[in-house]
């Protein structure tokens, strides 16, 4: 279908075209991530490939493991916030890569315990489990968000 030269997709070929599925698209649609070019007059969602280029930013920042509502802020607020969420971003990657690195050498000297000894210690289990529960905790991702958005996280909490 075209309106005024521009070629428009329904949802189910835009979704092929794009390489996700329908149902992400309405999900992001609802959320405000994007919004089709246009409706029919049935009220069906029409896509364009100026869409597509919106579809690929969103599909970008959400492989970089930016939540869904950030990546709607980005978005609004434009490319000027770009560089210092890329910033943020990579340092709460860093600091889970650095917890899982902890992880897997408690992991590989539980093991090497475990060579050596008729018994487990169990101490070395329980540094595991102290390891990925620091990984779970929320507390270190408190350091690369202003006192608003820790706020927002805390309100979200009390629900």
């Amino acid at each position: 279908m075209k309106t005024g030269g521009t070629k428009l997709y329904h949802a189910c070929e835009f979704a092929k075209l794009a390489g996700v599925t329908v149902r992400v698209l309405h999900h992001y649609d609802r959320l405000g991530l994007l919004k089709p070019s246009y409706r029919s007059d049935a009220g069906y969602r029409l896509f364009s490939e100026r869409d597509l280029v919106g579809l690929e930013q969103i599909v970008v920042l959400k492989f970089l493991g930016l939540p869904l509502k950030a990546i709607g802020t980005l978005l609004e607020r434009g490319r000027d916030t770009l560089p210092e969420t890329l910033r943020r971003q990579q340092a709460v990657l860093v600091d889970k890569r650095n917890q899982l690195d902890k992880t897997i050498d408690a992991i590989a000297m539980a093991r090497s315990a475990l060579d050596v000894a008729s018994e487990p210690d169990w101490t070395q289990f329980t540094q595991i489990i102290r390891r990925v529960a620091m990984q779970n905790d929320t507390d270190w991702a408190s350091k690369y968000y202003s006192d608003e958005a820790k706020a927002r996280v805390e309100e979200r909490k009390a629900l």
